[in-house]
């Protein structure tokens, strides 16, 4: 009970409703369900000191030179290669608007086609609904039938007009157990990433002959500590989050009055009693001596690696002053000063005089400018 008071009941209700063209001629209408969803403290209501009240939040717009109170900004913009792009509200809005909020069929592919990490958030449940659209039911019956059957998925765009999507669409079969409904039929949307989104590391241990190979024995004992640190019947279930819990417990003691704040069991802390056991134990340290050697000292070699950072941190910022002082000795900066012309000037120039003489390089432009004309002493 105390367990189930703690945790927030979320109801199964739909998300949204959305309608999926398969055809230009044939649209049907689907409910979407989240699955999982991350849980929060809520949000924080700010109260009057003296009142208790719940005061209100506004946003007012100062001008920059005068002071005065203004409306609402009109117009908005965004820096680009150093310009200034204004945009109207209206014209903001018309930007972001890709595409209306709706589902499109773009064809289907074989289920071995989607990778495991193309999933790129929590999938989407959908259902057919028959409430606007009547006929909705009869189309997805038959398309989650032949998806199941020929192990196809099917690839479609999702309008949403902050963030258009591709998603893939794969079919649930029904699973039931003597009379009990344990998984419904339906599809997941799952979104997918664009070529954009896709990232490509550089595979050094792939290319390289001086890359570090694991042993033979090394692999052994590395396979021993997998069995002996083995989590029986594991699920992600199994473990609520620490600081949810240390927030509502705090929260029932504040509001019952209680001295002592409540110890919360942290249930992601590793398990001391089961690693200090001396199958355990043994296989770690067996694996440990096999990788570092007998005479590994942890406190020295952390020593030695925070050194080396150290001097290739110091090696990297001497490269970045002298491409500094590089780019700054290219401007005779006291007549720019004198003439008025430092503002004409990137902030990438501005930076590279701060850099160059071990200025702080933060700050909008006007800023920096008047960093540059203190130390030139104008």
């Amino acid at each position: 009970m105390t367990n189930q008071l703690r945790k927030r009941i979320m109801k199964k209700r739909r998300i949204k409703t959305l309608s999926f063209a398969i055809t230009n001629d044939v649209c049907i209408e689907v409910n979407t369900y989240a699955l999982v969803r991350p849980t929060t403290t809520g949000t924080i209501t700010w109260l009057d000191s003296l009142s208790n009240l719940p005061l209100k939040v506004e946003r007012s717009f100062i001008c920059n030179d005068t002071g005065a109170l203004l409306q609402d900004a009109q117009t908005r913009f965004q820096m680009y290669n150093d310009t200034i792009v204004k945009f109207s509200v209206r014209e903001l809005s018309e930007v972001k608007r890709v595409a209306s909020h709706h589902l499109r069929l773009i064809g289907f592919k074989p289920l071995d086609c989607l990778k495991d990490y193309h999933n790129l958030r929590p999938s989407t449940f959908i259902y057919p609904s028959d409430e606007r659209i009547f006929g909705s039911t009869c189309v997805f019956v038959a398309l989650h039938s032949s998806m199941l059957r020929l192990g196809r998925f099917a690839l479609a765009f999702y309008g949403n007009p902050t963030r258009p999507q591709l998603i893939a669409l794969v079919a649930q079969e029904e699973v039931t157990s003597s009379g009990r409904q344990f998984e419904p039929p339906g599809m997941h949307m799952i979104y997918l990433p664009y070529s954009d989104d896709i990232r490509y590391p550089e595979e050094v241990h792939v290319t390289s002959d001086d890359a570090p190979r694991a042993t033979d024995e090394q692999i052994k004992k590395a396979s021993n500590i997998f069995k002996r640190i083995d989590l029986i019947n594991f699920s992600a279930c199994q473990f609520a989050n620490p600081a949810l819990q240390r927030h509502y417990g705090i929260l029932e003691a504040l509001a019952l009055g209680e001295d002592e704040m409540p110890d919360i069991k942290d249930e992601t802390l590793p398990d001391e009693e089961g690693l200090s056991k001396p199958g355990v134990a043994n296989a770690i340290e067996e694996f440990k001596t096999s990788v570092y050697g007998e005479n590994y000292d942890q406190e020295e070699a952390e020593a030695a690696a925070g050194k080396a950072s150290r001097g290739n941190a110091s090696k990297k910022r001497k490269e970045v002053t002298d491409a500094a002082a590089q780019i700054s000795a290219a401007y005779d900066w006291a007549e720019l000063a004198d003439n008025g012309k430092l503002k004409e000037m990137t902030t990438v120039e501005l930076r590279s005089y701060l850099t160059a003489h071990d200025l702080p390089v933060s700050g909008k432009k006007d800023v920096l400018i008047s960093r540059i004309l203190t130390h030139l002493g104008k």
